[in-house]
This record gives C-alpha cells, structure tokens and sequence, in this order.
C-alpha cells in the first residue's frame, strides 16, 4: 500500500521550493498548495496523511481551516516566534518545530517529522469520518 501524501501549505516562493525539494527527499507524494483553503480541498479529496505549514500559512492559522483539514497538521517554519508557536498551537496544529539553516540539518528535521507524525490511509479515513 501506498504511503499517504503530505500537503505542504506555504506562500513564499523561496520556502515553498526549499521544503519541497527537502520533502521528496523523504516522502513519496507532496503537493504544495498556497493557503489552507487549498489544503482542506485536496485534504478532503483522501490520500493526504499529513499537512505540513510553513511560517506564512503559521501567522494567518484559525483553529476552523485546522479542523477543516481533517488530518494532522504540523507547522515547520523559519524565524518563528513565540507568538507564532502559540497561535498555531491555539490553532489546533499538532507541533512547531524550528527550521534550521543548514541542509542536513532540515532533511533530519523532516525525517523525524515524517517518522514521528506519519499516519496510514486507514487512520486518515478514520480521522475525516470523526471531523465529518
């Protein structure tokens, strides 16, 4: 069976195309979109496990676009602030975790990430009957 897919929320050029190309490094299906509208269309749609928010989609979050994803949501970001973990955490996002600068570095973030919040498509399916 096919892992399920990570939707990568972001809308900075510059990160969008930094995490995606550290996130096929790890993962087997990522679909970048620029708001969490977009995330909770394809979320909706199945085959997403995880959605992973960068720094832009963190400073905007409400707790309502969180529960409309209908799968985990952890935010990944750069030059974050406390108030921006605690308004993604408010938000009902499941972790905040730091970028770090150096290459390695993020790919190992991200691989403790994928490890730690990758769920199956059974779960997913389960998780979206739950929020429906």
């Amino acid at each position: 069976m096919r892992e399920p897919g990570i939707i990568l929320v972001e809308d900075s050029p510059y990160e969008s195309a930094l995490a995606y190309l550290a996130l096929t490094r790890k993962a087997s299906s990522v679909v970048q979109v620029a708001s969490l509208r977009a995330a909770a269309r394809l979320a909706s749609g199945g085959g997403a496990g995880l959605a992973i928010l960068g720094r832009g989609a963190i400073t905007r979050v409400s707790d309502r676009q969180v529960r409309a994803l209908g799968i985990p949501a952890v935010a990944i970001g750069a030059h974050l602030t406390d108030a921006d973990d605690r308004r993604a955490l408010a938000a009902g996002v499941r972790a905040v975790y730091r970028r770090p600068g150096e290459w390695a570095a993020y790919l190992a973030l991200l691989g403790r990430v994928l490890a730690e919040w990758r769920v199956t498509r059974k779960d997913s399916a389960r998780r979206r009957a739950r929020t429906s």
